[in-house]
C-alpha cells in the first residue's frame, strides 16, 4: 500500500471516528540549534524593507529552531504577520509583507520555547495570542498564554493565563497549534501530550472583555479541519 493511500485512509479514519488513538505518536525533541537571543539588527531586519520570506531565511541561516508564525488580513487595513522562534525574547511584526517592528514578549525573563501564535479579530480590534513554554519543562513553570491588543503599530498586553490545569489533565503539552482567526467566536487549540500522542480534546480559545476563556471541545470538531487532520497525522509538524 502506498504512503499516499495510507495517509488518505488514516485521514478518513480520523475524520469519521474522531479517536486520537488513530493518530500516530509524534515526539517533540528538545531543539537547541541556537540559544542566543538575537536582536532584529543581528537578523538583518530593516523596517519597510525586509520581506517575510527574507526574514524566514535569516532565522534559518542563524540556526533558530521552532520557528512559528501567524498572519491575518482584514477586509480593509492590510495584512499583519508575526514570526518567532525558540529562545527568542521578541516577535517580529510584518505589515503587508514588510518588516515593521519587534515586540518584546512579557515572559518575565524566561526564554520562550515551542511557541504557538494566533492572530485575529475580537470585536472592533485585533488580538495577538502567544503561547509559550519553559524550555526545561519544569513543573513550576506551566505553559502560559499572553493576549496582546493591537492598536495601530502598538501592542498592549491585555491578559495572561496559565495552562497548568489543562496540561495536567492532558498529560503534558507539546507541539501546540492554533487554528482560526475569529477570537470573538473562538479559535481552536490542539496539542500533543508529553509523549507525542494527540490530545483527546481540543480547546476553543476566546478573548473578550479583557479576558481569555477556554472551552474544552470534542477532538472531532477540530478534526473537521483538513489542517488539523494533517497535524494529527504528523505531516504538519514543525
Amino acid at each position: 500500500m502506498s504512503r499516499r493511500i495510507r495517509a488518505a485512509l488514516l485521514s478518513v479514519g480520523l475524520a469519521v471516528s474522531g479517536c486520537s488513538g488513530f493518530a500516530p505518536v509524534v515526539e517533540e525533541p528538545l531543539r537547541v540549534g541556537t540559544l542566543d537571543d538575537l536582536a532584529p539588527e543581528a537578523l538583518g531586519l530593516r523596517p519597510g524593507a525586509t520581506t517575510v520570506e527574507a526574514a524566514r531565511a535569516s532565522l534559518a541561516s542563524r540556526g533558530l529552531t521552532g520557528v512559528a508564525s501567524a498572519s491575518f488580513a482584514r477586509a480593509s487595513g492590510g495584512s499583519v504577520e508575526v514570526l518567532g522562534a525558540d529562545y527568542q525574547s521578541r516577535l517580529h511584526v510584518f505589515r503587508n509583507g514588510r518588516y515593521e517592528s519587534s515586540l518584546a514578549l512579557s515572559t518575565g525573563g524566561l526564554p520562550p520555547y515551542g511557541l504557538a501564535l494566533g492572530l485575529g479579530e475580537a470585536g472592533e480590534g485585533d488580538v495577538l495570542l502567544v503561547l509559550y513554554r519553559d524550555p526545561l519543562a519544569r513543573a513550576e513553570e506551566p505553559p502560559v498564554l499572553l493576549a496582546y491588543r493591537i492598536t495601530g503599530t502598538a501592542y498592549e498586553l491585555m491578559a495572561s493565563t496559565s495552562f497548568d490545569s489543562v496540561v495536567r489533565e492532558n498529560g503534558g503539552m507539546t507541539s501546540p497549534l492554533f487554528v482560526g482567526s475569529d477570537l470573538a467566536d473562538g479559535i481552536m487549540l490542539v496539542a500533543r501530550d508529553r509523549d507525542g500522542s494527540l490530545w483527546d480534546r481540543s480547546y476553543l480559545v476566546r478573548f473578550g472583555g479583557g479576558r481569555i476563556a477556554l472551552e474544552p471541545r470534542p477532538i472531532t470538531e477540530a478534526l473537521r479541519c483538513s489542517c488539523v487532520r494533517a497535524y494529527a497525522m504528523g505531516t504538519a509538524y514543525r
